[in-house]
């Protein structure tokens, strides 16, 4: 039988921190997307070798961009429960914080934050 270990809650305003290194994750805006497919077309026209996946279509542009926490980051609680989009999936038991060194709000896993100092 396997043992869930809780999950922490937090509550909005909460400072939290990461446990260790984490990842962090937000939805590009589509100013970023356009972007990423501007680089691809201007790649196509000039003649550069463009990645295809294995079946031999060309790529789609990211959904998500990801950010490393470090364990010094002191980060805000803006929702503390939420279900997080990722990829095209969702992950579930995720917090959204405000991180003040590049001033966006970021999904993290639950798990991977603390509280305590």
């Amino acid at each position: 039988m396997q043992v869930k270990t809780p999950v922490p809650t937090f509550y909005k305003g909460d400072l939290v921190k990461p446990n260790g290194i984490c990842r962090a994750w937000r939805r590009i805006n589509p100013e970023e997307q356009r972007a990423w497919y501007d680089r691809l077309y201007e790649d196509c026209r000039a003649g550069r070798d463009v990645p295809y996946d294995d079946a031999g279509e060309s790529k789609l542009a990211p959904s998500d961009t990801h950010y490393t926490l470090n364990p010094e980051m002191v980060l805000t609680v803006v929702r503390g429960k939420a279900r997080a989009p990722l990829g095209y999936g969702s992950v579930k038991d995720c917090c959204l914080v405000f991180c003040p060194d590049n001033g966006e709000a970021l999904y993290v896993e639950r798990h991977d934050l603390t509280d305590r100092w």
